[in-house]
């Protein structure tokens, strides 16, 4: 929700400024908190946020022009966002080879009880159980490998002064990217697929000795395992900005000095110990803060000054955090912060606003996942001042 009032003059700007080229590297943090007015129009904001959103993409914008409503203070209450997708409920099907394990050994009980009282009939038919449970297990390994569930989440709040001589902002917020995804093992699904088309009793006790140690009547270490891998990032700052003039044309320049905080979760068991409610995130956690730093420069142009052009540039000083320490001999995950510029258009008048952004930098996912590097789209359409229509896309 954002409260505002006060006089206004045409509003939008438009800037040319060249923010510099900085590659990305490894695994980055989550997606950049974005206010609900930037997710309604695509995720567009470095040329068009108001002064309640400004801070979250280009600080410049708190001494740029606005109308009336926008002029006075921004009071943005906590904003909240989440995403969420799963593309075959892996924490379900984790559970149900779970219980197929559970099964499975059952089976596997039998069928040697059988073959050590010498009952011919029992040991057939657990012969049959043992290899229909290792079936089916070999296709459930086989369908939920590299099968992921992915989730998001943020919240923050901003206040806002915006004004054309000395701008002030502070805001709050977090985000969160977690995903579950199995990793299953190739040679935990050829073992049951070998115990599945063994020809006999004999062959089926030879293949199960890969998968089953019957010394102590128990089910082998499975190389198959779940993972849930999580980060976290929260940042506190206070922005400054103010116009000045650059060759008789007046350029808004802003700047964001915050304290971040960033954390990784990497929690990796067996599937069958896997348990989404049963760890300690405290073993698995690692964490950082520091300082770090926005900057941003919009410029209005055009006759009426209706054409507003921004660039930035978050966290400009990168940092990096490694997930917690080697789990089942695997490599850690490492969690990148790095430089994010973005250049920004956008034109408006009293009962429009149209904005397009564009990365010059990517972002990469934490874990699995693509690159991104988005150009975004939006459009917003003043029906009345307290009541606003908006779409946006993003490729």
């Amino acid at each position: 929700m954002t409260f505002k009032p006060k006089h206004s003059t045409p509003l939008l700007l438009a800037t040319a400024i060249v923010g510099f080229s900085l590659a990305t590297t490894a695994n980055a943090a989550p997606p950049a908190f974005q206010d609900a007015r930037a997710l309604g129009m695509g995720g567009t904001g470095v040329a068009s946020a108001r002064p309640a959103g400004a801070a979250l993409f280009n600080p410049a914008l708190l001494a740029a022009e606005h109308d009336r409503w926008s002029d006075d203070f921004a009071l943005t209450l906590p904003s909240v966002n989440a995403r969420f997708a799963d593309n075959d409920d892996v924490v379900d099907e984790i559970d149900a080879i779970q219980d197929a394990l559970e099964g499975f050994e059952d089976a596997i009980r039998d069928f040697n009880s059988a073959r050590e009282s010498g009952d011919f009939t029992g040991a057939q038919n657990a012969v049959d159980d043992v290899q229909g449970s290792s079936e089916n297990l070999a296709r459930a390994l086989t369908g939920l490998d590299q099968e992921t569930m992915r989730l998001g989440f943020g919240a923050g709040t901003l206040l806002a002064v915006p004004g054309r001589n000395l701008a002030v902002g502070v805001h709050a917020n977090a985000q969160l990217r977690a995903t579950v995804k199995a990793n299953m093992d190739d040679d935990d699904i050829a073992a049951f697929e070998a115990v599945t088309e063994a020809e006999d009793a004999d062959a089926v006790e030879s293949e199960l000795d890969a998968i089953y140690d019957f010394d102590n009547d128990e089910l082998r270490a499975l190389g198959s395992e779940g993972e849930i891998l999580a980060s976290a990032v929260g940042e506190f700052g206070v922005s400054f900005a103010r116009p000045f003039m650059i060759k008789s044309q007046e350029v808004m320049i802003g700047v964001t000095p915050k304290y971040v905080q960033m954390r990784t979760f990497d929690y990796r068991q067996g599937v069958d110990d896997f348990d989404d409610d049963d760890f300690d995130a405290s073993d698995f956690e690692t964490k950082d803060n520091h300082l770090n730093l926005d900057i941003g420069a919009a410029t209005q142009v055009g006759p009426n000054d209706e054409w507003r052009l921004g660039a930035s540039v978050r966290n400009l000083i990168p940092q990096s955090l490694k997930t917690a320490g080697d789990q089942n001999g695997e490599d850690r995950h490492e969690l990148n912060l790095d430089p994010k510029v973005t250049v920004g258009v956008a034109h408006t008048s009293d009962w429009h606003t149209l904005a397009a952004d564009l990365d010059l930098t990517k972002t990469d996912s934490l874990g699995p996942g693509a690159d991104q590097q988005f150009l975004s789209l939006g459009g917003e359409l003043n029906v009345a001042h307290w009541v606003n229509v908006r779409a946006g896309l993003r490729h």
